[in-house]
């Protein structure tokens, strides 16, 4: 598994950062979001370092990122919340925080306020919705 020894999510990962994590397997990792913008906000993340969205060409990262957001979806399901009412994606770089591969998922998105409004807006250049990522991918 690649990792980055100064990437905070790898930190994670091998255990040497504390997380409140949600579920792990082999290839995934699930953990909340230190500064939510809503009541349930949760990081999907590859375990194996992938800098950004950017990164991903191939139809393997589609399956990739198609594994990611069914993981997340089960896990917001175990939390009470539902799909239809979240924001899910992926900060576009330049605008990324950390330069490791995560999928927000946000729950409500109704209770989002202005800032994480903006911060997450849907189809502009911040921030690009999974299932286009996914579409993108697919093309």
């Amino acid at each position: 598994m690649t990792t980055d020894v100064k990437c905070i999510f790898c930190k994670i990962i091998s255990g040497d950062a504390p997380a409140e994590v949600l579920f792990q397997n082999e290839e995934l990792i699930v953990f909340l979001d230190i500064k939510p913008a809503s009541s349930i906000h949760f990081m999907v993340v590859p375990k194996k370092h992938i800098p950004n969205i950017n990164s991903l060409k191939t139809n393997e990262d589609k399956l990739l990122v198609e594994r990611m957001l069914e993981v997340g979806k089960r896990v917001l399901e175990l939390k009470n919340g539902n799909s239809k009412d979240s924001r899910i994606g992926f900060h576009c770089p330049p605008y990324t925080t950390v330069d490791h591969l995560h999928l927000h998922f946000i729950y409500p998105e109704a209770d989002m306020s202005p800032y994480h409004q903006m911060l997450f807006q849907v189809h502009h250049l911040f921030f690009e919705l999974a299932d286009d990522v996914i579409l993108r991918l697919s093309t």
